[in-house]
């Protein structure tokens, strides 16, 4: 996992109000505001908000002026479908170099050092599941690619297994993941590609489905 500066804690509680629903659409993300309610200085505000225009959370006006961005739900799906996209390409690529994503037969992680235990040998928490995508990132050799994912890990992908209430019933995602490593082993593309995009897809309805439970 990632060492947190100040900024990426206000920059994920302004995450968790926005993809909620919480926070509207075109609403001002005003720095001395933000500053006074969350009780850090400027600074880490004004990082924060950087770290959210790079995630397409937040936009800036031509005054200067930053709000946040528009939202629908067909904007969420599509999101989540370009990381699907994305992570299905470096996966095709570390399949085509030999390195491994989980290695059932691995009972020792130091003797193997490219694999990562399947999930039930890490224990079946939302850690498991981070790990798996910190794994496809760290073996990215596409900067462009590697930036959109670490902000979709850090943003679209932390929102929906830690901060939903589906996102924490994590078991049929682990499920998901292990048919992934195990058609990835077989070197079936085509397998993982389709359940990636289910595994994706329930990222996608968990947070389609807080936030309408938000707007009640």
């Amino acid at each position: 996992m990632r060492n947190k500066r100040v900024c990426d804690y206000i920059a994920e509680a302004i995450q968790n109000e926005i993809l909620s629903g919480r926070m509207s659409s075109g609403v001002p993300l005003r720095q001395e505001e933000l500053a006074d309610s969350l009780g850090y200085s400027r600074i880490p505000i004004r990082e924060a908000l950087q770290i959210l225009e790079s995630q397409g959370l937040a936009k800036r006006l031509a005054t200067r002026h930053v709000v946040v961005a528009d939202f629908s739900d067909e904007v969420i799906t599509e999101i989540y479908e370009l990381l699907s996209d994305v992570e299905i390409k470096l996966l095709k690529g570390m399949l085509q170099s030999g390195i491994c994503l989980w290695d059932k037969a691995v009972s020792d992680n130091s003797e193997q050092p490219n694999c990562v235990h399947e999930p039930s040998a890490i224990n079946e928490k939302l850690s498991a599941e981070l790990q798996f995508h910190e794994t496809i990132i760290s073996n990215s050799h596409n900067e462009y690619f590697t930036h959109i994912l670490e902000n979709g890990l850090w943003c679209y992908i932390r929102f929906a297994v830690e901060e939903t209430a589906a996102g924490r019933e994590n078991a049929r995602r682990l499920e998901l993941l292990s048919k992934i490593a195990e058609a990835y082993s077989d070197k079936d593309i085509k397998i993982v590609r389709e359940l990636l995009r289910e595994y994706f897809g329930s990222l996608c309805e968990a947070v389609i489905a807080e936030r309408a439970e938000s707007s009640r």
